[in-house]
């Protein structure tokens, strides 16, 4: 396809090229046509004026028409130019006396007389197939006309002077023309060379190499579309490397619990297990097969999220009221565990948001803090402000976390403690952190170790 292309455009070079060149010769070959005849009548047009200083002598007899004849036969040989001069008949024009020939058309001498001038391309006399370029003028003495002058010359001399630069003309815009098709040959291929490699490299994508590349050179739009292609293979790169790491994820996350499911079934039907411990052999499996459930509910959710499905009911939320109904919700569980929460909030809050989906956001925070730090600690959800700026914090006073994990609390099934986060996938801060995405908001956690951790939630002011 792109070999029919750079076919195509050489083409579409070469003949604009090509008709370029011939519009520019002929105007040109035309132009100096015009020229050349205009010289040419401007030449002749100088010779009537010498030969109308000697017509006026022979006129009132100052010169012998023999001498006279004598003069226009020396400038005859001397500029290649043919003179014929006619004195005014007193009569009918069938009584001309000329010098020279007489015109074949007695109607430019009828004209000439009248005292207009003539200027053709014709022959000059009835018996003559030379085509001449003619001019003639009339001679006045004392304002009235006495005679008429015609002075001509073979247009093939014209022409012969016409050809030659016709000639040049031509050999010019050939070389011309090869010296453009050269040029065009190899800027074609200028052209053509980055999109046969982003041939190449789309050809490479469809195939799964995502690692090629085009150059970018210089800022036009082929330049552009090198550097869309590039980005979009980072990007399919970057999916490719996700969905790897994903099923690899998920094959981990999978193997535990189907393989604590298996071997108790297994040891139930195979009769190893007594017919006493069985109960609590299937009390694990149905444990494992919820928390199945949920990872499977969770990566629906999540990737819902991802693929931009997910629909919220934006209504008017105050955020105080949400996140005291989220503390009162945990309440039991912390105080099970020795552990103090709370809900503060130093200026009313309200934002336009799924009041679902956020008081999913704030549980799933706050349960994650009372489940990761010791007995007798402190946690809670609080409404920041700073002037007119407004946030919410889901703090605890625990043992924190090491700066080499914060980076990666939001990946998915990222587990900072694997010892005590066993009943979870590691999905929870990954979901949340795209509810408040998709809510225009951002996340972000600061933590210390020794000195608790604090999750902060902005949202877009109204």
């Amino acid at each position: 396809m792109l070999s029919s292309f750079y076919r195509k455009l050489l083409f579409i070079y070469i003949a604009i090229t090509v008709v370029s060149i011939l519009a520019i010769s002929g105007a040109i070959g035309y132009t100096m046509k015009q020229k050349t005849y205009d010289r040419s009548e401007k030449l002749l047009l100088e010779k009537v004026e010498q030969v109308e200083e000697l017509a006026k002598d022979l006129f009132d007899n100052s010169t012998a028409q023999k001498d006279f004849r004598k003069q226009i036969n020396a400038m005859e040989k001397t500029s290649n130019v043919r003179v014929s001069v006619i004195r005014h008949p007193r009569a009918t024009l069938d009584k001309i006396q000329a010098v020279g020939e007489v015109p074949a058309r007695l109607g430019w001498v009828e004209k000439v007389l009248s005292g207009n001038p003539v200027t053709v391309k014709s022959t000059f006399t009835q018996n003559s197939n030379v085509k001449m370029l003619i001019v003639g003028r009339p001679v006045l003495q004392d304002n009235r006309v006495v005679g008429a002058i015609f002075l001509y010359t073979p247009i093939v001399n014209i022409q012969g002077t016409i050809n030659e630069i016709n000639r040049a003309i031509y050999i010019s815009a050939l070389v011309v023309a090869l010296l453009a098709i050269a040029l065009l040959y190899f800027v074609s291929r200028h052209f053509v060379k980055p999109l046969q490699q982003m041939s190449k490299t789309a050809e490479a994508l469809a195939l799964g190499d995502f690692s090629g590349r085009v150059p970018v050179r210089g800022k036009d739009e082929i330049a552009s579309l090198s550097g869309s292609l590039n980005r979009m293979a980072g990007k399919l790169q970057k999916v490719e490397e996700g969905r790897k790491r994903f099923l690899s994820e998920i094959s981990h996350e999978l193997r535990t619990p189907l393989t604590t499911i298996r071997a108790s079934l297994q040891g139930i039907t195979d009769g190893v297990v007594e017919p006493e411990d069985a109960k609590e052999f299937i009390d694990i499996s149905l444990q494992e097969t919820l928390r199945l459930s949920h990872l499977v509910d969770d990566l629906l959710e999540l990737s819902s999220f991802e693929e931009k499905q997910v629909k919220l009911t934006m209504q008017a939320v105050d955020l105080p009221e949400l996140i005291g109904l989220v503390v009162t919700q945990l309440k039991m569980k912390a105080k099970g565990k020795g552990i103090e929460i709370s809900a503060d909030s130093e200026a009313p809050y309200t934002v336009k948001a799924d009041a679902d989906r956020l008081r999913q956001v704030f549980i799933n925070l706050l349960d994650n803090a009372i489940n990761h730090i010791p007995e007798g600690s402190q946690a809670g959800i609080r409404v920041k402000a700073v002037r007119q700026e407004r946030w919410i914090e889901v703090w605890d006073d625990g043992q924190g976390i090491s700066p080499e994990k914060l980076p990666h609390l939001f990946d998915r099934f990222y587990k900072a403690d694997e010892s005590r986060n066993r009943s979870g996938a590691g999905l929870g801060l990954t979901i949340c952190k795209h509810i408040i995405e998709a809510h225009g908001g951002s996340i972000r956690v600061e933590s210390q170790l020794g000195a608790g951790t604090v999750f902060k939630i902005f949202f877009p002011t109204v």
